[in-house]
């Protein structure tokens, strides 16, 4: 049997969780990284956003990481690391489809929406190609002498007030690892809430309803060629910037569609869809349902014309999930383990990277001292208020699908609260514990309840009534100029421009 004595064990090796154990013993304790599969391996949650690249670039500079900070921003990361493949997302993109009608431009892009997030392509954000990211973690994790035991499986959890014990297998035999604090980094796998018989919060109180299918493909035709092969140069006239280089929005009717483009060929892509409207058919293979909802939309159709799966499709149930607590006095969940909505609007990986800041700055400041409960507290119940905060903000814009010019208008509580964080962060007057998307703001807060209270009864003939009643009630939070009818839903870049330090 092989024996750990260590101060941290992380389950769970994705990005979050290998950071966590870099971040870890770069401080000076002992971890051990348990994984329950192996690398390189397929995982989503690809897409980045500038509060994340802030939060990643904090972390590079807070715990010494040099290595991490050209990940921040695609210019850096494909000049530094060409050979860990990412993706170019300029902003995101939206389109409205109708079933059995190819999609055309509006005038006014009343079916359309952009809103670009960065000057130029060196500044830009980035997708993940998760494979090869995390597996250069563990990879460098594994460099810096921190045990790594993959293909590990859990088969006992015993707590108590000496710490953990976690009993598992290998093929090689079985370990036995105690720990003083665990971190379950595992997401779906859960293996804290199972031990300590967390419960789940009632799935019918979250707004949010959606199941996916997913993979990744080769062959994917760009979206702005589909546009002008369909409607000429008009079809794309008045982009701020190439829609594809995005994370693109392919709003169907009750569900919508992911498209994240990779620099190496590969397009990742999926449909959330509502589970009551499209319920999975008995009879009815993966591949067979994603051909039949590319069929009912003839542009999405054209689009994935040539497409070509490389590995098999997922399809899951409702995805939607949220635990009663996120940490205790000796152990503490991500936020992918701690609940999980959808992939609208990208909040997966900022989420993630303002939880291992919160948890790194923790064991810097206030590991062994008198604080280190209280904190804990607090960080838990941070998850558990992103979560909520990022479910208010999802759900009221899968009640809108419907209706695209109330849905573009919701969705501009998200925008808002994302240029006046960043706008914060690059002024520096954003403090180590600010919540993510402005989740501790009680104005703010407020605000959007009112917004989304009316976006919910608001029909689309009311829409210009309905932006401008929110552009008002936005005022000193909308820094950039969201909801003016002069950018007809094609927003350019509105943040303030790098400058030689902030890069």
């Amino acid at each position: 049997m092989t024996r750990f004595d260590c101060d941290l064990a992380i389950l769970g090796s994705g990005f979050g969780g290998t950071l966590l154990a870099i971040i870890a013993r770069r401080l000076g304790y002992s971890v051990v990284l348990l994984e329950r599969g192996t690398h390189p391996r397929f995982a989503i949650g690809e897409s980045s956003t500038p509060l994340a690249d802030f939060k990643l670039a904090a972390i590079a500079d807070r715990f010494g990481l040099d290595w991490l900070r050209p990940f921040a921003k695609y210019g850096p990361w494909k000049a530094a690391y060409p050979h860990i493949h990412c993706g170019l997302k300029r902003g995101f993109s939206f389109f409205r489809h109708e079933r059995d009608r190819p999609f055309a431009a509006t005038d006014g892009n009343t079916n359309s929406l952009l809103v670009a997030a960065s000057p130029d392509a060196d500044h830009s954000d980035t997708h993940w190609f998760r494979a090869d990211f995390d597996a250069n973690l563990v990879s460098r994790a594994v460099g810096d002498g921190i045990p790594y035991l993959d293909q590990f499986e859990v088969t006992s959890v015993r707590h108590d007030d000496r710490g953990w014990e976690l009993g598992g297998a290998r093929a090689d035999g079985e370990v036995n690892i105690r720990a003083g604090f665990v971190v379950d980094a595992t997401g779906t796998g859960q293996v804290l809430a199972k031990a300590l018989g967390l419960e789940l919060v009632d799935p019918s109180t979250l707004r949010a309803r959606s199941r996916a299918i997913y993979s990744h493909f080769t062959g994917v035709a760009r979206w702005h060629d589909v546009l002008e092969a369909e409607q000429g140069p008009a079809g794309t006239a008045g982009h701020t910037f190439p829609c594809d280089a995005a994370a693109l929005h392919q709003i169907i009717d009750h569900g919508w569609m992911w498209v994240l483009r990779f620099d190496h060929g590969i397009t990742s892509a999926g449909f959330s869809l509502d589970p009551d409207a499209h319920p999975i058919r008995p009879d009815e293979s993966p591949e067979m349902e994603w051909r039949r909802l590319l069929n009912s939309y003839p542009s999405l159709a054209r689009q994935f014309a040539a497409a070509e799966p490389v590995r098999p499709f997922v399809r899951t149930g409702r995805l939607q999930r949220r635990l009663s607590r996120a940490s205790g006095p000796d152990w503490a969940l991500l936020p992918h383990t701690a609940g999980f909505l959808d992939a609208w609007l990208s909040p997966g990986i900022a989420q993630t990277l303002f939880a291992v800041n919160r948890l790194g700055r923790i064991l810097a400041e206030d590991w062994r001292g008198p604080g280190r409960e209280r904190r804990l507290t607090e960080y838990g119940r941070a998850v558990l208020r992103e979560l909520v905060w990022v479910d208010e903000i999802t759900g009221t814009c899968f009640a809108c699908f419907d209706r695209f010019p109330v849905m573009t208008t919701a969705s501009m509580i998200y925008f808002v609260a994302a240029h006046y964080c960043e706008e914060r962060e690059r002024a520096g007057r954003a403090g180590p514990d600010d919540a993510f998307l402005l989740a501790d703001d009680p104005v703010y807060r407020e605000i959007a309840a009112r917004v989304f209270r009316q976006a919910l009864t608001t029909p689309a003939a009311d829409a210009d009534r309905f932006t401008a009643a929110v552009r008002d009630e936005l005022g000193p939070y909308n820094l950039c100029g969201l909801c003016e009818p002069r950018w007809r839903n094609m927003y350019p870049y509105l943040g303030t421009l790098p400058t030689e330090t902030s890069r």
